[in-house]
């Protein structure tokens, strides 16, 4: 316990010294503040007692020294004054001195307040120390998350009490392709999606306020440009006492599991769709055929020159169309009633009764031109199927025009192959229509499977359309303009 007696009176130091030593405390002396100072550089005390008065420097300035100083201004110092000035006192306490003793000093007074001032630095030094070491800990314990989350398979964030980011690990690094300072504070949601921003923040910002757990699916960028599903999970962290600190997060890229999910979930879909469709082309069969069975009864009863017949004859005609429905709706299902053989076909005939079939379907605003190749060379698959795609396509051109006035253009024509495949002869079919037409978002999602723009649709006929093209090794395009109309435009390989 060393302490540091600075006083130009040679009387005042001995005195104190005396004292001091007497209740072993180590005790150094200097007669002026010059002397003080350039011992401090060899021996560190661990309290200074420091006259005031004194020639040369003052106390004043010595204490001033001390505090800027950074290996001494730690240093409790009291001062020794003879004065009663207030206003002197007041001063040295501004300078940082911890206490003063006054001339002549009480030796239990001056005692006391030493033996205070001597356990309080030293409780400082050991609450410092204790400070160091937690501070120490705490950077260990950060760097071994890093190490942990710069290690982990999945995005791993950390947040302030601010609700602001303050880490982001490396992985999330390599998935936006962006730089660590660049995704601080609220950087992170440069690349969020901007349809599910809003969602996000107002979902963490919730969570946060009421310091619960969160979890929620969003899009976010990738380095690529494309934007993948994430799901986020994040939940409150406390420091030992319970003090809330902010929130630690994962994320993790779940695009492919979702699709690998809606695709399974689109299979049950068309399997549940198939049983249905194929019960109700079976129910739908069975009236036509005790409709077809009933005109002919009638028919057998009826002369030739009976007035009704005519009536009879449309009738059957109509069911006779019906029965070719229900063969193309059970084909569709999986369910039979069609053979799946591959056979040669004429594209323009089958153009011609598919028409036949649809025109009490069409819209009396509606005019529909057609412009069929009669010499056109004939393509080969199943014929059921065929049939469909054509029906689907001006289906679907009849509904784009509604009840408003129009025209639908149906066209068969000798082709040249594809860009990528353009050796060998085709035959293309084009449907067009003067509806409202689609947009590009719309137009490039319009075979994918459920996606539909109509109310009542299913999303089905232009998936199913499509996957029938293909395995008849044909091709799709459509061309859109709103406000202008759509074209599809389908090609089939010849026969030959």
């Amino acid at each position: 316990m060393t302490i540091l007696i600075v006083d130009d009176e040679p009387e005042s130091r001995t005195l104190l010294t005396a004292i001091l030593t007497e209740h072993r405390y180590q005790v150094r002396a200097a007669d002026g503040g010059e002397l003080a100072l350039a011992t401090l550089s060899h021996t560190r005390p661990e309290l200074i007692l420091l006259d005031i008065r004194m020639p040369n420097m003052n106390g004043f300035e010595v204490c001033r020294q001390l505090k800027n100083r950074t290996d001494t201004r730690d240093i409790p110092v009291m001062f020794i004054t003879a004065s009663g000035d207030m206003e002197e006192k007041l001063e040295g306490l501004r300078l940082g001195a911890v206490d003063y003793v006054t001339k002549p000093f009480q030796r239990e007074e001056l005692l006391a307040r030493v033996r205070t001032h001597v356990e309080l630095g030293r409780l400082r030094a050991h609450l410092e120390d204790q400070v160091a070491a937690r501070t120490a800990e705490l950077r260990e314990s950060e760097e071994r998350f890093r190490n942990m989350a710069n290690a982990a398979p999945v995005m791993i964030w950390a947040s302030g009490m601010d609700k602001l980011c303050t880490f982001i690990n490396r992985r999330w690094l390599e998935f936006t392709g962006r730089r660590f300072d660049e995704e601080m504070g609220d950087g992170w949601a440069h690349n969020v999606h901007e349809d599910d921003l809003q969602r996000w923040l107002a979902t963490y910002s919730s969570s946060f306020d009421a310091r619960q757990g969160f979890t929620m699916e969003y899009r976010l960028r990738r380095a690529d440009g494309e934007y993948r599903w994430i799901l986020a999970n994040g939940v409150p962290r406390f420091a030992p006492a319970g003090v809330f600190q902010g929130y630690v997060g994962s994320c993790a890229d779940i695009t492919d599991l979702k699709q690998t999910h809606e695709k399974n979930l689109a299979s049950q879909k068309l399997e549940s769709l198939g049983l249905m469709a194929a019960g109700v082309a079976h129910d739908f069969g069975n009236l036509i055929g005790a409709i077809l069975a009933g005109v002919d009864l009638a028919r057998s009863e009826m002369s030739i020159r009976t007035p009704g017949r005519k009536h009879l004859e449309t009738i059957e005609t109509a069911a006779t169309h019906a029965t070719g429905i229900v063969k193309l709706l059970m084909a569709s299902a999986g369910a039979g009633g069609v053979s799946n053989a591959s056979e040669p076909m004429n594209l323009s005939f089958i153009v011609e009764q598919i028409l036949g079939l649809l025109k009490y379907s069409i819209s009396t605003r509606a005019v529909v031109r057609s412009n069929l190749a009669k010499d056109l060379p004939s393509i080969r698959g199943n014929v059921a199927e065929i049939q469909q795609v054509v029906m689907n396509l001006i289906t679907n051109a009849i509904e784009a025009l509604g009840d408003q006035a129009g025209f639908i253009t149906v066209e068969t024509e000798n082709a040249h192959g594809p860009p990528e495949n353009p050796e060998g002869d085709y035959v293309r079919l084009k449907v067009t229509d003067t509806g409202p037409g689609m947009s590009d978002e719309t137009r490039g999602r319009i075979f994918d499977q459920f996606f539909t723009t109509k109310s009542h649709g299913r999303g089905l006929g232009l998936s199913v359309v499509r996957g029938i093209i293909r395995s008849h090794r044909g091709e799709i395009n459509v061309l859109s303009t709103p406000g202008k109309g759509t074209t599809f435009e389908v090609l089939f390989a010849c026969a030959s």
